[in-house]
């Protein structure tokens, strides 16, 4: 398991993995009808920037919860 712990402290590795979870996140919701996004209350044109948002957001929330 040291292994895999030592591979997500690798920068490369970890900027990958946030890349990946960016990519699908927005895949998935360019997958979803006009009307279930509006529904969340977003357009499709503002996936990009909502997917980095709630990232972000979810780093500060699990960086607080770490300390």
């Amino acid at each position: 398991m040291s292994v895999l712990n030592n591979l997500k402290n690798n920068a490369i590795v970890s900027k990958y993995l946030s890349w990946l979870e960016y990519s699908n996140a927005c895949r998935a919701l360019n997958g979803l009808d006009d009307y279930t996004l509006a529904d969340i209350g977003i357009v499709r044109g503002q996936i990009p920037e909502f997917v980095s948002e709630k990232m972000v957001s979810n780093t500060n929330i699990q960086n607080e919860n770490a300390a």
